[in-house]
């Protein structure tokens, strides 16, 4: 296939691109690399816990999440991935994956083989620099989802989520009055948080009570960003935005 920018494979450079200079060597060896693009339903499921790690992917659009499920079927949602991430980086290293990824919206997926995609960090020091980052920003984002769940209370568990869902969709500037879209279900939420649908539904009753979002079916609008985030004790750090 021809290497062009119209080359969808064009996106994993830009993302490894945003941590590391990614030579014009390395760029043409992605770009050359054979891929599958799929749309996944949602629901569908892109890795499976305990199955073959043999693919890694680009997630073009749409919403995916990364999860773990207990022996009695209760769902965790460890991460939510938007346009742009890629999937399955431990698939690169790790013989099973130890979690699911699912789709939670329709999502277009650019689909390449782990196997091959390993060849470019093991040849070129600065793509093995820019998955290292993406890894560790990784890391970062669970150990405070660790103390979003273990340590806040629902309110500001509810508002944290939206505070960093919003910055890594749209950046963090201009925030106050900006309106986003946010296609999770009040469950899907509580399955991300660690509080059930109704909990889920009385906070963010309350942070419209109070003047801080307005709600319009699954759009939400920031009506107070700074106040917002005191009641979230959000901070961008763990994002390492300019990393």
């Amino acid at each position: 296939m021809p290497v062009s920018d119209k080359n969808p494979l064009i996106r994993m450079v830009e993302k490894l691109a945003e941590h590391a200079k990614v030579s014009d060597e390395a760029r043409a060896e992605i770009l050359q690399m054979p891929y599958v693009a799929r749309q996944f339903e949602p629901g569908s499921y892109f890795v499976r816990e305990g199955a073959l790690a043999d693919k890694t992917g680009v997630l073009m659009s749409g919403l995916a999440v990364c999860q773990k499920t207990s022996g009695a079927g209760d769902r965790q949602i460890v991460s939510v991935k938007i346009a742009g991430d890629i999937l399955g980086l431990q698939n690169l290293y790790l013989d099973t994956p130890d979690h699911n990824i699912q789709a939670l919206t329709q999502c277009d997926i650019i689909i390449v083989s782990s196997k091959v995609l390993k060849t470019a960090p093991e040849a070129y020091p600065a793509v093995s620099h820019a998955i290292t980052l993406m890894m560790l920003k990784e890391a970062s984002m669970l150990r405070e989802l660790l103390l979003n769940i273990g340590r806040r209370d629902a309110l500001a568990r509810v508002a944290h989520f939206l505070c960093k869902f919003a910055t890594r969709i749209d950046g963090p500037d201009k925030i106050n009055n900006r309106s986003f879209e946010l296609p999770m279900t009040q469950e899907q939420l509580g399955d991300a948080l660690g509080l059930t649908a109704v909990h889920i539904n009385r906070m963010l009753k309350v942070l419209a009570r109070d003047s801080l979002i307005a709600r319009n079916g699954k759009t939400i609008r920031f009506i107070d960003w700074d106040r917002l985030q005191e009641v979230a004790d959000f901070s961008t750090r763990h994002l390492h935005l300019h990393q």
